[in-house]
């Protein structure tokens, strides 16, 4: 709920923020938390137990929460005229800060969460645990996109509840799982036996080695597929300047879509990714490509903006449908294709380029813009077939 698309946003603009600000959300909340992985991971192979990293990643996204949302609200109001320009800037700084620290601690509660699961959930039982999940997550977001739709807006005390819901649910979370210890079998370094020259030689032999194999495959095939996320808010802009005058193409409407889509299918994908996480992948990714292409073609046609709003809307759900499949085939082919710190070490490093990947294709796509929607729509369809081509080279995970 806590989202860098839609809720984050508004804050900004409720808080008076400059608007090259609102720039920066998506890249910090979702890069932030990919890039440093490989450090991060380098350091949890060598340690045993990941019950404490996790909670301290946990506690520490909670308070930077509480830090964005409750002292720009309730803190610098006590200090700063709310009307000037320099409490309108501290207040995008500090969101800025916040999100930074919160993507930082995302990073090692994602490492931790992944080694959890797999330690607690045989193969073949995982897909079903994150279905269920996502099912969930996605229920609360309807809920909360048919009350933004009834409150006719999201202001302050609207973010106000969202941030306590997310402090209190991670608190929740910290409570009932403190004492579900995971241990790991971890990797010594021979720091002792080894120069500082070698240590570093080698560890660039060892990533170089990685990047060659599955691993790189495996990150060519993410990114790719990573697209099936990137499309959707140009989707979603597309839609608006088709049918800008139609309730269908709100921003409510849309959260309506993605969390049915939600609801309805995560999981079904989960159950099919313990089966097989590959297959999971690649039907998910088809089936945004079938929407990219066919909106590509209805587009086409003088249509009224009635059908246009329909088709959207429906398109948004399917594409939402897609990228649930893509994402838990992902998940779910990461925790079983590898055992332990091999494990952690696969997705630290796969991670981190993928923050890369994000980062090169907002900036890619931005300038893409220029070019009208239709060739950028064709560039993000023909990344996902080079997508699903590459794909069938993958082995299977099970």
């Amino acid at each position: 709920m806590l989202s860098a698309k839609t809720t984050l946003p508004t804050l900004l603009n409720t808080l008076g923020a400059p608007s090259w600000m609102l720039g920066l959300l998506v890249p910090l909340r979702e890069s932030g938390s990919l890039l440093p992985q490989a450090l991060i991971s380098d350091w949890l192979i060598t340690k045993h137990s990941r019950r404490l990293p996790w909670i301290v990643s946990m506690l520490t996204q909670a308070f930077f929460i509480a830090m964005m949302i409750f002292v720009p609200l309730f803190v610098l109001p006590l200090f700063m005229d709310q009307a000037s320009r320099g409490y309108a800037l501290s207040c995008g700084l500090l969101v800025l800060v916040a999100l930074t620290g919160l993507s930082l601690a995302r990073a090692m509660t994602s490492l931790t969460m992944k080694d959890i699961q797999a330690g607690h959930l045989d193969k073949g039982k995982r897909g079903n645990v994150v279905g269920i999940a996502a099912t969930a997550a996605g229920v609360l977001s309807l809920l909360f996109a048919v009350f933004t739709l009834f409150s006719g807006k999201m202001d302050e005390q609207v973010i106000l509840i969202i941030a306590v819901l997310c402090v209190a649910a991670m608190l929740v979370s910290v409570l009932t799982l403190k004492n579900l210890e995971t241990k790991v079998e971890g990797r010594r370094c021979d720091g002792d036996n080894a120069t500082k020259e070698n240590l570093t030689a080698a560890k660039i032999k060892s990533y170089i080695a990685t990047f060659s194999g599955q691993l790189g495959l495996f990150i060519l095939v993410r990114s790719c597929f990573v697209h099936t996320a990137l499309i959707a808010p140009f989707y979603i802009i597309w839609a608006s300047s088709l049918s800008s005058h139609n309730g269908l193409i709100t921003l409510p409407g849309f959260i309506i879509a993605q969390a049915s889509a939600s609801i309805l299918s995560s999981y079904t994908w989960g159950t099919l990714s313990d089966h097989n996480a590959k297959l999971t992948m690649q039907l998910g990714a088809l089936l945004v490509l079938l929407v990219c292409l066919a909106t590509v073609f209805i587009i086409q046609f003088e249509l009224t903006q009635f059908i246009y709003s329909i088709w959207f809307v429906v398109g948004y759900f399917l594409i939402s449908v897609g990228h649930n499949g893509a994402r838990s085939g992902r998940k779910i082919y990461a925790l079983d294709i590898k055992e332990g710190a091999n494990r952690t070490e696969f997705i630290g490093k796969a991670n981190t380029a993928i923050g890369a990947v994000i980062l090169l294709l907002g900036a890619f796509y931005a300038i893409l813009t220029f070019a009208g929607n239709l060739i950028l729509f064709s560039v993000i369809a023909l990344g996902l077939i080079i997508g699903l081509l590459l794909s069938t080279s993958m082995k299977n995970e099970k």
